[in-house]
C-alpha cells in the first residue's frame, strides 16, 4: 500500500514493544468495512491493509510472525501482495481458525490482547472455551498510543488527500443548479477524488432553505437523497475522501441563486472562531485549549458554541472528538478537522464550516487551499 517498509517495520517494533511491556503472547486485530471511529483503525495501522468485503484478522505473536486470515481466496491473494503481512490464508470460519493457530503456536496460556469493541460476544465465548487458560486484555488504548504518533509519511499522505477534497468542491461549482439532486453533487465530489487515487469517499450533504427561526430549514448534512436543488436553497456539504487509508474533510456550504444574509452572519461567526482557535493550535497544546479559544469568541459574539466541534483523523474519520473534555496534547504530525458548529442565540439555528489542520513544528499546516468565502452559484 502507502507505506515503505522502513514505516512498516517501525509499527511492528512499536506493537511488539507494547506487547513486551504488557507481557502479552499475542495480540488479536479485527478490522472491518465500516467508516468507523477509532477503534477499527487498529488493524489497518499494523497491516497496511484494506479490507473490501466483510472482516480481516491479524495475529500478532511475541515469538514467531504474524498471520492475516481474510474471507475469500480474492481478499487472501490482495493482502499477499499489498499488506505487511506475508503469511495470508484463507478462512471460511475465523474464529476456529483463531483458537487452532495460537494453539499451533503454543499460546494456551498468559494473555492476548483484543479490541472489545470489535470482537464478537460469540467468538470471545468460543475463544474462552477452546483457549480456557488464556486471560484476554483490552489493548485498544495502548495501540491508539502508537497511532497517535505520526510519522512524516503518514504527514505526507494528510497532504495528498486534502487536495482531493478542494478538487471535489471545485467541481460542484460548476455543477449546483436549480433541478440538480443531491446524488449528482456527491458523483461530482466523488468522481474528482477516485479518479485520483481516493480508494473510499464519506460524503453528506443537507440542502434547503435557510429561515431564521426555523428549526428544520437547511437540515444538517446526511446521506445524499434524490431531492433537488431549489433557487433560493442553501446546500452544506462535508466532503470527505480517503487517500491510501487516511481521512481529510472539507465542510462548505454554498448559496443557490441569491445571497442568504443570515446565513453569511453565521458563517463570518464560524470562520471567526477557527481562527481564533488556531491562536492556540499547535504542538505541545490540548485540544481543550482550542475548544476554548474558540468559545470564548463565540459567546463573545453573542452566539452559542455546541458539537460537532471536529475530530482528529487518520486511519479511522474520528479517532478523538474535538470537544472541550479533551484534553490530549497535540503531537507533530496529526490532523485534526476542526469544523466548529455555531449556533444562534436562541439555539434554533446553526451553521459550521471547516478544514482539516496538521500539526507541524511551525504550529499549523492548512490541508485545503478552498478559501472560507460562503460562495452562491
Amino acid at each position: 500500500m502507502a507505506f515503505s517498509p522502513t514505516e512498516r517495520k517501525a509499527r511492528y517494533q512499536a506493537i511488539q514493544e507494547m506487547m513486551k511491556r504488557d507481557h502479552l503472547q499475542a495480540l488479536l486485530l479485527i478490522g472491518d468495512t465500516n467508516v468507523g471511529p477509532d477503534f477499527y483503525g487498529d488493524f489497518r495501522y499494523m497491516v497496511d491493509n484494506r479490507i473490501i468485503f466483510y472482516r480481516q484478522v491479524a495475529l500478532i505473536f511475541a515469538e514467531s510472525e504474524p498471520v492475516l486470515f481474510a474471507g475469500s481466496p480474492i481478499q487472501r491473494q490482495a493482502a499477499e501482495r499489498r499488506s505487511s503481512v506475508k503469511d495470508c490464508r484463507f478462512s471460511d470460519n475465523f474464529v476456529v481458525d483463531i483458537a487452532k493457530l495460537l494453539k499451533e503456536r503454543g499460546v494456551s496460556a498468559g494473555r492476548v490482547g483484543v479490541n472489545f469493541e470489535v470482537l464478537p460476544v460469540f467468538w470471545h465465548n468460543y475463544l474462552r472455551q477452546e483457549l480456557s487458560r488464556i486471560e484476554w486484555i483490552e489493548t485498544h488504548k495502548q495501540i491508539m498510543d502508537i497511532r497517535f504518533r505520526h510519522t512524516e509519511e503518514e504527514a505526507n499522505i494528510f497532504r495528498k488527500g486534502g487536495p482531493l477534497a478542494d478538487g471535489g468542491y471545485e467541481a460542484v461549482l460548476n455543477l449546483i443548479r436549480p433541478g440538480v439532486s443531491e446524488f449528482e453533487i456527491a458523483s461530482a465530489i466523488e468522481d474528482y477524488a477516485r479518479a485520483r487515487g481516493a480508494e473510499q469517499h464519506f460524503t453528506l450533504i443537507g440542502s434547503g432553505k435557510f429561515i431564521l427561526g426555523d428549526r428544520d430549514s437547511l437540515p444538517l448534512p446526511y446521506s445524499p437523497s434524490s431531492r433537488r436543488i431549489e433557487t433560493g436553497d442553501s446546500v452544506v456539504m462535508e466532503i470527505t475522501p480517503c487517500y491510501e487509508g487516511y481521512w481529510t474533510q472539507l465542510v462548505r456550504t454554498v448559496n443557490v441563486g441569491r445571497p442568504n444574509h443570515d446565513l453569511e452572519k453565521l458563517q463570518k461567526i464560524c470562520c471567526g472562531a477557527i481562527r481564533k482557535g488556531l491562536e492556540v493550535f499547535g504542538p505541545g497544546k490540548t485540544v481543550k485549549q482550542v475548544v476554548l479559544a474558540m468559545e470564548a469568541y463565540v459567546t463573545g459574539a453573542g452566539y452559542l458554541l455546541k458539537p460537532p466541534l471536529g475530530h482528529l483523523c487518520g486511519v479511522d474519520l474520528i479517532e478523538a472528538r474535538v470537544s472541550p473534555q479533551n484534553e490530549m496534547v497535540l503531537q507533530l504530525g496529526m490532523a485534526v478537522i476542526i469544523h466548529p458548529t455555531v449556533f444562534t442565540p436562541d439555539g434554533e439555528n446553526s451553521f459550521f464550516c471547516g478544514e482539516t489542520y496538521l500539526v507541524t513544528k511551525d504550529r499549523y499546516e492548512r490541508l485545503h487551499k478552498t478559501g472560507d468565502e460562503l460562495l452562491t452559484v
